[in-house]
Parts: structure tokens; C-alpha cells; sequence
């Protein structure tokens, strides 16, 4: 099984956070209060479906490093992890992992370059804008914006000069059939074209599913492929945790090896 992982997969698969408890010890006659650095869990989602679909991840894991799930990233993904804040290297349900790059389908930077490296790994989505975080014309967004408005005629322009810009062959190919991107996006809007093109990658490297926890994706492949007249044709399969789970003859999670409401030293071993 050959799946692309989503960025908040990564996010999502360190279940610890640092922290401090103080511990009064005895120092000949005096009493000195100090704190000891160690993990405690993250506080799990309130919403008990979703932890359920993290939780999870510690067997998505496990399946990686025995070989049942090929897992990849690519271009896109890195950017994205790069904007969240790194977590504690423990607990981390990923660990051990072998991640392998697949081809990213068209390369941003290519026709989209700044100096500006936040605007290069950004979002660029209505977030941003409000923050007035974005300026520049880089981000995700922005150039999936582009790519969408992207008429025939134009692409054959384009494809014309595919030497100068130093275009792949992948590449190439992608821009013949960029109306399976353009599809999605209308249908799912610009602010989703980020999750649009992880699935593209997927679907363009022939990967048999896309592990997401956003359920927008997959209702939305569902909806796709229940249409009659048939637009498009979706063959990547988009899974939160535990549907992939269950793809694969699983029904019951591997336990979550870090406990609530508990301390760990920094000498504690968790996964």
C-alpha cells in the first residue's frame, strides 16, 4: 500500500510536549525546591472521533517500519511541515519511519520565486491575508490560483518554452491533463487547493491513497465519484487513519504507548 502522508500527520504523530515538575530534595539541613525537565502527553482533542483517528497513528506507524505501508512525501508537504513549530523527537508515532519523495507534479518556484522564504513556504490562504502576513505572489495559493486560470492555449504557450524553464517530463505531462487539478479546485474552492494538489501528487505518481485527518478531502472524492456524468476520474483512494486501518484488515489500534496526567524523565524511553 503506497500512500502520501498529509502535513498534519507529521504534526500530529508527536503525542509529547516538554515540561516541568518541581521536586523539593534535601540538601544537608535545608530543603531547595528545583525543577526536573521531562514530557508530559499533549491534551488530546476534546472531540473523541478525531483522537481516536490520532491515536491511530502509532499503528500507522508500526505498519510503515514492518513494510505493509510504503509512505511518501514530497515537495509540498516539507513546505507546509516547515511552517509549524518542530515537536519533541519522543513519542513521536512516526519514528523509525522510511519516508520515500515522490515527483511533485508542477514546481512553484519555477514561475513563482522570492526572496522572501516565508512568503516561498506559505499558505497564502485568508488566514495570512488577514494577518497581512503575505505579500508577495509565492504561496501555495497564490500560484494554485494561477495554474487554475490556466486555459488551453495558454498551456501550450507555456509547454512551448518547457526547455527554457527547465520542465521535467513529469512536469510536462502534468500541465496536459492540469483540468483534473482545475476540476477539484472549483468544485472544492482556491482555499483548498493546497489538499487539491497533495492529492494530484498522489494521483499523478500513481500512489493508491492520500492519509489525511481532514474529512473535507474525502467527502468531496466521494461526492466526485457518485456523479453520473463523469468529469474526472479519481483513482487515489483519500483515508483518515482508521479507514486506512481497516483498508488493510485492522479493526482494533495498537494502545497508545504514553499515558495522561503522568510525568516522564528525559531517561524514560516512549516510542
Amino acid at each position: 500500500m503506497q500512500v502520501l502522508l498529509d502535513s498534519g500527520i507529521y504534526i500530529h504523530s508527536r503525542f509529547a510536549e516538554p515540561a516541568i515538575r518541581q521536586t523539593s530534595i534535601r540538601w544537608g539541613n535545608r530543603t531547595q525546591t528545583i525543577g526536573i525537565h521531562g514530557f508530559i502527553r499533549k491534551r488530546p482533542p476534546d472531540d473523541a472521533v478525531y483522537r481516536c483517528q490520532i491515536e491511530a497513528l502509532f499503528t500507522i506507524g508500526r505498519l510503515i517500519r514492518e513494510g505493509s505501508i510504503k509512505a511518501y512525501q514530497y515537495n509540498e508537504i516539507v513546505f507546509e511541515r516547515m511552517r509549524d513549530r518542530i515537536g519533541m523527537p519522543v513519542c513521536d508515532a512516526l519514528r523509525g519511519c522510511d519516508i520515500h519523495f515522490c515527483e511533485t507534479p508542477i514546481i512553484r518556484s519555477r514561475f513563482r520565486q522570492t526572496r522572501n522564504f516565508m512568503d516561498a513556504i506559505a499558505k497564502g490562504g485568508r488566514k495570512d491575508r488577514k494577518a497581512g502576513r503575505i505579500q508577495g505572489a509565492a504561496s501555495q495559493v497564490a500560484c494554485f490560483e494561477w495554474l487554475c486560470s490556466l486555459r488551453k492555449t495558454q498551456i501550450g504557450t507555456l509547454l512551448s518554452y518547457a526547455d527554457k524553464l527547465g520542465l521535467t517530463d513529469f512536469e510536462i505531462e502534468s500541465f496536459k491533463h492540469i483540468d483534473w487539478f482545475q476540476f477539484l479546485c472549483r468544485r472544492a474552492g482556491l482555499e483548498n487547493s493546497p489538499d487539491i494538489f497533495h492529492l494530484w501528487t498522489a494521483e499523478r505518481n500513481g500512489l493508491d491513497g492520500f492519509l489525511t485527518l481532514d474529512k473535507r478531502l474525502a467527502n468531496l472524492v466521494r461526492q466526485v465519484r457518485k456523479e453520473k456524468a463523469k468529469t474526472i476520474e479519481i483513482k487515489t483512494m483519500v483515508f483518515e487513519p482508521l479507514d486506512l486501518l481497516i483498508k488493510l484488515g485492522i479493526r482494533t489500534p495498537d494502545p497508545v504507548p504514553i499515558e495522561s496526567d503522568r510525568f516522564y524523565h528525559h531517561h524514560e524511553i516512549l516510542a
